[in-house]
């Protein structure tokens, strides 16, 4: 499934404060892999 920009934003935005959520958490509440939220973050990070 291909998210868009904006959604990956929003999803990688849970991690942040206040929220500081998990990556485990976000990735089963969104139904994708912890693997895929450390890339997008990772990619996130170098942009």
């Amino acid at each position: 499934m291909k998210y868009s920009d904006e959604r990956r934003e929003a999803i990688l935005k849970k991690l942040l404060p206040p929220h500081n959520r998990t990556v485990a958490e976000v990735a089963q509440e969104e139904g994708i892999s912890a693997a895929t939220l450390y890339t997008w973050r990772k990619k996130a990070r170098q942009a």
